[in-house]
């Protein structure tokens, strides 16, 4: 007889009591989450802070996670609970953080903000442990054990679905051209193929449409961005290429440049 993994086994793994743990998973409301935990993990902090009073009960730790596919979602990591500031206790400073960050200033009236460190506990699962979280109606905030779905190897972007559903973010295309054993069905489905590519500049919402063709496909071309974030593009050099997002408008069917060009000009 087999039993499933559980998030509660591995929390005892890692010398935790799954009663001293609330369980969180952040919508995309606000902000990014993925996006915002890898990029700055001070805001990801100050938000996950700024709850309202008992929201994390007496718990001493949170896992927080993040969306992933369906109703699963995605561990990135647990933070310590050193309890928390009244709102008629909050200073001036506690009001100045929410602005630093671009976070809602009604929290300040509204809400108690929590003292959160983020703990190296289960830091080597960040972002590849999957849980079945449930559906969307059920409460972000849980003292629920939960099913593992899957722990992806590490550097592991998950597997690839369609060139139409690709939106990958600089860190992933970087993990996918690092470790090619760890995402070989990204590497399979992207160097077969040519076409037209779109890099979106997530800060101001700017497009580059570019085109891959020859040796390698779309993934030879990619990697250069990868090794550069330019890719010898005068155009992209002095943007931030943690800011880039990729996508692919069009599958090519022939290897030629020309052809190929002439849909990326079109």
């Amino acid at each position: 007889m087999t039993t499933n993994l559980t998030l509660y086994d591995l929390l005892k793994t890692y010398g935790i009591e799954p009663a001293e743990v609330r369980l969180a998973r952040h919508g995309n409301k606000e902000i990014s989450v993925l996006d915002t935990f890898l990029e700055d993990i001070e805001k990801f902090t100050e938000y996950t802070a700024w709850q309202k009073q008992g929201k994390y009960g007496n718990a001493k730790y949170i896992a927080v996670f993040c969306p992933a596919r369906g109703t699963t979602s995605l561990f990135l990591g647990i933070w310590k609970i050193d309890g928390y500031i009244e709102n008629k206790e909050l200073k001036p400073n506690h009001l100045a953080l929410l602005r630093k960050h671009n976070l809602p200033e009604i929290w300040y009236k509204r809400s108690v903000r929590y003292n959160l460190e983020l703990t190296s506990i289960m830091h080597n699962l960040s972002q590849r442990l999957v849980i079945e979280w449930g559906k969307s109606t059920v409460s972000w905030v849980q003292s629920k054990n939960k099913d593992v779905v899957q722990i992806k190897p590490v550097n592991s972007i998950g597997d690839f679905t369609s060139y139409d559903s690709i939106l990958l973010s600089y860190s992933d295309l970087q993990k996918l051209i690092t470790d090619t054993d760890s995402n070989a069905s990204w590497v399979n489905a992207l160097s077969l193929v040519n076409g037209v590519y779109l890099i979106k500049y997530k800060k101001d919402g700017r497009l580059y449409v570019g085109s891959a063709y020859g040796k390698g496909g779309i993934l030879g071309r990619w990697a250069s961005y990868a090794k550069t974030g330019h890719a010898g593009n005068k155009l992209l050099k002095d943007l931030d290429h943690h800011q880039f997002e990729f996508s692919i408008l069009e599958i090519s069917p022939s290897t030629m440049s020309d052809d190929v060009i002439s849909r990326e000009n079109r």
